[in-house]
């Protein structure tokens, strides 16, 4: 009877030894996954009304309100193109740059040609027209500080009717070349 107590002892010590397999051992970390940009787009207005003045110089009548696009992914990102939609069609009279349109937020970090980490930028956005269109829409395309290449598509900028009397004359549309009007009588300046 001797053996048993030496067998008991035996098996206390082995399963009193940590296992490499228990809970208890630490896991290996693995690689942290790099960020990748993401954005929302808050307008001030949607639907946005029919304004016939304040849109711009040459073509005052519009829809136009202010955007703010946030960074929510915490990735730095460089836009490389803007494509600005009406209908959901992208439309070349409205070609031009992310810098153009957008900027500093109020109270916000700014950095040009960039948008921050958990940063924004802010920019009038619509179009100015006399022409009837009932969408806009904005897309940005670019690569991000981790090298990810994205386009982000806003939110659907829905444009209101106009109010009665608010119909200009095609004459009158952006879309319409027009040749500058010719002043008569304007005093010349001669120079020797």
């Amino acid at each position: 009877m001797r053996l048993l107590p030496a067998a008991t002892t035996v098996l206390m010590l082995f399963g009193c030894q940590k296992s490499s397999t228990s809970p208890d051992a630490p896991a290996t970390p693995s690689p942290a996954t790099p960020r990748t940009s993401a954005f929302t787009v808050t307008f001030d207005e949607n639907p946005v009304v029919f304004r016939s003045t304040g849109c711009s110089f040459s073509t005052p009548q519009g829809w136009y309100t202010q955007a703010r696009l946030q960074e929510t992914g915490g990735a730095i990102f460089t836009p490389t193109t803007l494509t600005q939609k009406l209908d959901g069609n992208a439309v070349s009279f409205l070609s031009e740059s992310f810098s153009s349109r957008f900027g500093a937020c109020s109270g916000s970090a700014f950095t040009p040609g960039m948008i921050l980490a958990n940063g924004a930028v802010c920019g009038m956005v619509g179009v100015c027209t006399a022409s009837s269109f009932a969408t806009y829409q904005f897309s940005i395309a670019g690569t991000d500080a981790n090298g990810h290449t994205l386009t982000f598509d806003s939110p659907v900028l829905h444009l209101g009717a106009r109010a009665a009397g608010q119909s200009i004359p095609p004459a009158q549309s952006s879309l319409m070349p027009s040749a500058p009007t010719p002043r008569v009588g304007l005093p010349l300046e001669i120079r020797p």
